[in-house]
């Protein structure tokens, strides 16, 4: 086996679950511009908590050992290794779940644009439906009031 093979099998055994995935890719959106805001994580929180997947499951282990591997591995393998355990009928979610949390502010900023495109290639979502969920989540948006 090659190192470049090894490293690639070890990639997938950062994040063990899908549930570490979905957190993985929405704390990376939210870390996208290096600061993370209480209220970035309470909306996540609610995000999550919102989702029948994830009633009965402690997301404050998850935000741990997300915030570990996006440091030590660095922001797009993390995102890599997280859209691998993504559940292929739950890929679109997930990257309308990212859109929502990027542009909670209304705003898309250079970093975020940067992590909607590594997101749409590694979940591999067709640019119609990217079209589509980013044109959604914009209208859903406007004229939200803008957090300093």
């Amino acid at each position: 086996m090659s190192s470049f093979e090894e490293n690639n099998n070890e990639n997938q055994n950062w994040v063990a679950s899908d549930f570490e995935a979905w957190v993985g890719i929405l704390y990376s959106c939210i870390s996208a511009d290096n600061q993370i805001k209480d209220s970035e994580k309470a909306s996540l929180s609610r995000l999550l908590h919102s989702k029948e997947k994830f009633v009965g499951i402690d997301i404050a282990p998850l935000y741990t050992k997300s915030f570990n591997l996006k440091a030590e591995v660095g922001q797009l393998k993390y995102i890599s290794a997280c859209c691998n355990q993504i559940k292929e009928e739950d890929k679109e979610t997930v990257f309308a779940l990212a859109l929502e949390v990027l542009l909670a502010d209304g705003i898309l900023e250079k970093e975020e644009k940067n992590i909607i495109e590594v997101l749409s290639n590694q979940l591999k979502i067709e640019a119609e439906m990217i079209s589509k969920i980013i044109e959604v989540i914009f209208l859903k948006n406007r004229g939200n009031i803008k957090r300093i």
